[in-house]
């Protein structure tokens, strides 16, 4: 949506009274968030957060925005832009601390105070050190009231992937497994499609939409020959990068993701005209390495795809926060290749998971969980 299109579908509703009393109340001022958070929902600013911004001024929205892409306006500013004047001595609801740096744009911050708005409500502090409460500190200097904490955890759930990389400076990772109810990740003679139904197919293709790398092995590009691309009908948004961990075999130039600037995690120098860091001894790939490059490059969520190594040495590697199964309403019935390579060798190695949601998808059931809790 461009800047314009902020303003000109601008709803300026008139509050009911009867259901929010006024900018002081807490139940106001949640839906008022909740609304900002709404506005966030189709934007890609990664590896800049999600950001809504609701502007109220005598019960009425007069303004609203949200950060669409990184070196965009940030929403505060296209808030501002679509009230105008009557921005002065408002309040602006935001699910962010307002920036206080000079990045690709000038701090929200100081553009608030210059408006002259009279308070500014917060949903979550930003987690960036360059920020970090010197957004709220510069408008409470600035004699604007200011108040933190509505709704801090919805704010974090709906972009957990930038409260993650601020926090640790890597990616939230999020594996992806399609299998079985017996665990089963493809048939012996390496058959897999499709495992799954259509509706489980079209979920993941939202977990890559909300990615902005997906990983593969050497052995998955070979196999599948992969294109790792979101393919929903009316997708028009950014498609994540592939990411190729390679070994020492050779990896085909004529494979679909080379047509897709890939970038290649290699244990030396591979022969291939795309990107590539080494990250490892020579032998296999440092998968601490590959993670804490990624999220120097500023990639703030990773979804790996496959396959069965990779999958296991990232697990017990600790670089794995979040697991995705879709479990197809089929099993194997007999040894095919199973979700992850290595050894099972004593229940006392098995990981434990915090089960988060159960959901059904036609005939198959997907299952959220964190990991290592």
């Amino acid at each position: 949506m461009s800047r314009r299109a902020w303003s000109d579908n601008l709803d300026r509703v008139v509050i009911d009274p009867g259901d929010e009393a006024t900018a002081d109340d807490g139940r106001f001022s949640a839906s008022m968030i909740r609304r900002a958070l709404g506005l966030t929902a189709a934007t890609q600013p990664h590896p800049n957060p999600r950001v809504g911004a609701v502007i109220v001024n005598d019960g009425t929205v007069v303004g609203e925005g949200a950060h669409l892409r990184a070196g965009e306006a940030h929403a505060e500013i296209l808030a501002l832009e679509a009230a105008g004047d009557l921005a002065c001595g408002a309040t602006v609801f935001v699910t962010l601390e307002p920036c206080s740096h000079d990045g690709r744009t000038p701090p929200c911050a100081a553009a608030l105070i210059e408006a002259g708005v009279g308070r500014v409500v917060v949903g979550a502090v930003d987690p960036d050190p360059r920020v970090s409460g010197s957004g709220i500190l510069m408008l409470e200097d600035a004699g604007i009231e200011v108040a933190t904490g509505v709704l801090g955890a919805e704010v974090e759930a709906a972009d957990p992937g930038y409260f993650h990389h601020r926090r640790t400076g890597l990616p939230l990772v999020t594996l992806k497994l399609a299998t079985t109810l017996d665990g089963q990740i493809a048939a012996a003679d390496r058959t897999s499609k499709w495992i799954t139904g259509e509706a489980a197919r079209d979920d993941a293709h939202r977990l890559r939409a909300e990615s902005d790398v997906v990983i593969v092995g050497a052995g998955t590009l070979l196999d599948d020959d992969p294109r790792l691309d979101v393919r929903l009908e009316g997708y028009t948004g950014r498609q994540p990068r592939p990411v190729i961990v390679a070994g020492r075999r050779i990896l085909p130039g004529d494979a679909a993701l080379f047509m897709r600037d890939p970038l290649v995690y290699a244990p030396g120098p591979v022969a291939t005209s795309a990107e590539q860091v080494v990250a490892g001894d020579g032998r296999r790939v440092d998968a601490a390495v590959m993670i804490s490059d990624l999220g120097d490059r500023g990639y703030v969520t990773a979804l790996v795809e496959g396959g069965a190594t990779l999958a296991g040495e990232l697990v017990r590697g600790g670089h794995v926060d979040r697991i995705v199964f879709y479990l197809a309403a089929k099993i194997g019935a007999g040894s095919g290749l199973g979700a992850f390579a290595g050894v099972f060798r004593t229940i006392t190695e098995a990981i434990p998971l915090d089960i988060e949601s159960v959901t059904r998808l036609g005939d198959d059931l997907k299952i959220e969980a964190k990991v290592g809790v």
